[in-house]
């Protein structure tokens, strides 16, 4: 120890003990210091460079404040060698608050510093020493104090630094062993799951904090799954030195989680097969509808022609075309549901469109409605499918009249819609300009619940056998397909408002047409032939009879084998018009390509029950093809035919 220190005049006599006489090597006695600064000249003597600077501030700031000073610093020992001390000292002040004395000890703590070197250069595997003891507090304090979750830490080596007792214990409980000190963790895990280990831990080691879910434990035995969460651990220099590693069991979680995907997935199977038999009805009921109409007019037609009775036979046949046009719209709806129809998009005045329905809406809902149509003179055109925006016009009137069995008021408002970045993001569309279709009704109105599910496929508040769900679902994916979007408000009792938002057309529209008789149907130049494929009689027997009427040569055959068979021949073939899904072993497009080798100009029109989409899969035609999907009407089959063999003439003729 050193003993107290006496002032005597202007100097310090330092008094030693024997213990530090042979700890420096010092004559014994004393030896003499300047205690009213701290520039002593011991310091110079026996304290090392670096640790100089922070005795003397400590010095300073005794004297300054007439407190006690205290440091850990290292002193340099007889042998050569560097020790630490552990040095205080007490001022002792006469009347004027001068400093008259001091008395102190300074402990050797060579042996302490000593082993926490030791430890250190065990825990963070560092070649310097810390400067300061951030590391240090980082680890006991994070990972030795309690903690419930197993908690681990190892060094740049793989080595455990730290643990607390809940990572002992649950190794155990995994492996059956006790880990220690200084082990490589990784390599205390089996075989196969070592690398795996070794793997996270490096990128915890690389500085990147991360959570990751693993199983792991005795591979002959059940294995717990486990959120595992990496982070760096730094010294005082933000420079690592090991890592941390957290563990939470999460195999109870995902039992549960696991159990209840299973349990949505049948609850999703079951309503999925309820929603088929919710559209098996609809369908049916409204087939059945629609068939009756058809098979009774034919027979009313027959009977009367058979009577000589001719009269009613033009009634018959309207109220058959009515009906096959509507089974037509309901396959439409279909499509539209599932974004697979084939759209027609023109430009088009969506108020002209809507004021020219005024009428025929009118009458569709009753004279219970009142129907309006509001604003819009100066609603912009759109880019859509004419036929399909009014299919889906008609549709939202008669969801309306249904909302309102006491009578109401239906109101139908066209405005411009400009969206920027925000407001687009909301409606789930580009940002740009929009046509905005509106219908409004006074009716009973939706509950969230209800609104949340309108769009679903085959969803119906209506009674089975009354409806097919399909009505919002078409104008849902009619909207999609066309660009836009379509969005619903509503409020039980209070009404509801269905918007339809279509994308601007930025271009002239076309005027109305001119009123007047229909224009003759084109007809077939002198020796034209058309090569007609399907593999239904009826509808093969329709078109060959349409293409004779038009002055075509028509030639038959019932599948894709038979139709390349007549194409691989030297037969002139002006036009192949086929269905698309054909047996035979090819389908319609793979039989016109296939055609296509030894008659590279060959013209192609395809009919299909199908969407155009589903026939392309995603690529387009080439040139000299074309889509016509089923039913279609005389004069348009008739003026597809002639437009696709006068672009073929067409290019025949360009240089």
């Amino acid at each position: 120890m050193l003993d107290a220190l006496v002032r005597s005049s202007s100097e310090v006599r330092y008094r030693i003990s024997a213990d530090w006489s042979r700890l420096y090597q010092l004559s014994g006695g004393d030896f003499l210091a300047d205690t009213t600064s701290a520039d002593s000249d011991w310091v110079e003597t026996y304290i090392p460079r670096e640790d100089r600077a922070a005795l003397r501030a400590e010095i300073e700031r005794a004297i300054r404040t007439r407190t006690t000073y205290s440091l850990e610093h290292r002193v340099h020992l007889a042998d050569g060698s560097v020790g630490w001390a552990s040095s205080r000292a007490v001022p002792v002040l006469d009347e004027h608050g001068r400093i008259t004395e001091w008395y102190g000890a300074a402990t050797d703590i060579t042996e302490r510093k000593q082993a926490e070197a030791a430890t250190r250069d065990l825990t963070v595997s560092l070649g310097r020493q810390v400067a300061d003891r951030t590391a240090e507090l980082r680890l006991y304090g994070d990972i030795i104090q309690s903690s419930a979750a197993p908690i681990c830490a190892f060094d740049t080596e793989y080595r455990l630094i730290a643990f607390n007792q809940a990572h002992s214990d649950e190794f155990y409980r995994i492996f059956g062993r006790r880990v220690q000190i200084g082990e490589v963790f990784p390599d205390l895990f089996p075989p196969d799951q070592a690398p795996v280990m070794r793997g996270f831990m490096t990128r915890a080691l690389a500085g990147e904090t991360y959570t990751v879910t693993e199983e792991f434990g005795d591979p002959d035995l059940a294995k717990p799954a486990w959120e595992v969460s990496y982070s760096p651990l730094r010294d005082a220099d933000g420079r690592v030195i090991g890592a941390f590693h957290f563990a939470k069991d999460i195999s109870d979680r995902l039992r549960a989680e696991t159990e209840l995907a299973s349990t949505q997935e049948a609850l999703r199977q079951a309503q999925k097969m309820e929603a088929v038999g919710q559209l098996t009805g609809g369908l049916a009921h409204d087939f059945n509808n629609l068939l009756a109409g058809i098979s009774g007019s034919l027979e009313l037609m027959q009977t009367r022609l058979a009577q000589g009775r001719f009269k009613d036979v033009e009634r018959y046949m309207a109220t058959a075309q009515g009906a096959a046009k509507r089974a037509a719209a309901l396959t439409h709806r279909l499509l539209a549901f599932s974004r697979r129809q084939t759209l027609d998009p023109r430009p088009t005045d969506v108020t002209r469109l809507v004021r020219d329905m005024q009428d025929m809406i009118q009458r569709t809902v009753g004279p219970g409605i009142t129907f309006e149509v509001v604003g819009g003179d100066d609603a912009w055109p759109a880019l859509v499918d004419p036929s399909q925006l009014e299919n889906a016009l008609l549709n939202l009137c008669i969801n309306a009249r249904d909302a309102m069995p006491d009578g109401g008021c239906i109101t139908v408002e066209t405005a411009n819609e400009a969206m920027d970045a925000r407001t687009a993001r909301r409606h789930d569309v580009p940002e740009g300009e929009y046509v905005r279709l509106s219908v409004t009704d006074t009716g009973t109105g939706m509950a969230p619940e209800v609104i949340a599910r309108v769009f679903e496929p085959f969803f119906t508040t209506k009674p089975i056998g009354e409806g097919t769900g399909l009505g919002l679902s078409m104008i849902y994916g009619f909207a999609q397909q066309s660009g836009g979007q379509v969005r619903i408000a509503s409020a039980v009792g209070e009404g509801t408002t269905v918007s339809i938002y279509l994308p601007r057309h930025d271009g002239a529209v076309p005027g109305e047409d001119d009123a007047g008789a229909a224009p003759p149907l084109p007809r077939s130049a002198q020796g034209e032939t058309v090569l007609v494929v399907d593999d239904e009689p009826t509808v093969r027997m329709l078109v060959t009879d349409i293409l004779e009427d038009l002055g075509y040569t028509a030639i038959e055959a019932g599948d894709s084998a038979a139709g390349l068979r007549v194409l691989q021949s030297d037969v002139r073939i002006d036009l192949l018009v086929t269905d698309v899904g054909l047996p035979g072993g090819m389908n319609g497009r793979q039989m016109a390509e296939a055609a296509r080798e030894t008659r590279p100009d060959l013209k192609v029109l395809l009919i299909t029950g199908y969407a155009e989409t589903a026939i392309l899969g995603g690529d387009k035609l080439g040139p000299g093809m074309a889509v016509l999907t089923k039913p279609f009407a005389i004069e348009t089959m008739a003026a597809r035919i002639r437009s696709i063999i006068e672009a073929g003439r067409e290019r025949e003729r360009r240089p």
